[in-house]
């Protein structure tokens, strides 16, 4: 049995405008929090090595100062920098690393603590 996940984006500046919205269909979805103190780290363990199955993966957090950073599991892995919320759905999921067994959530808030929220939806078939 699918489940759906609603998306919808605005953005817009003075140059212009976009908004769109759609629903996509997912075998399992998981949604997920976790509050990482002040300089410190967490390892989030989805055990999801095969990307492919990943049809969308939505992050975000109590903070985008810079200060809050992911990195997926894996060889090439890059650390992303939250400067606003992580939207990504079908292939681009893979933009963000080649396994998402882990992800490791680091606060560089020397002050205090983030809030971090995870939305992730995939496959269980192949």
């Amino acid at each position: 049995m699918s489940e759906s996940i609603s998306w919808s984006l605005t953005a817009g500046s003075t140059g212009g405008s976009m908004d769109d919205s759609g629903v996509l269909e997912a075998e399992a979805v998981t949604a997920a929090s976790v509050t990482v103190d002040a300089a410190a780290n967490k390892v989030l363990s989805f055990q999801l090595a095969d990307v492919d199955k990943i049809v969308f993966l939505a992050i975000k957090a109590s903070s985008y100062a810079g200060k809050v950073k992911l990195k997926a599991a894996g060889a090439g892995a890059k650390e992303v920098v939250m400067t606003g919320p992580l939207v990504l759905y079908g292939d681009a999921v893979k933009l963000f690393g080649a396994s998402l067994a882990t992800v490791t959530v680091t606060n560089d808030d020397q002050s205090q603590a983030a809030d971090v929220h995870v939305l992730l939806g995939r496959k269980l078939t192949a």
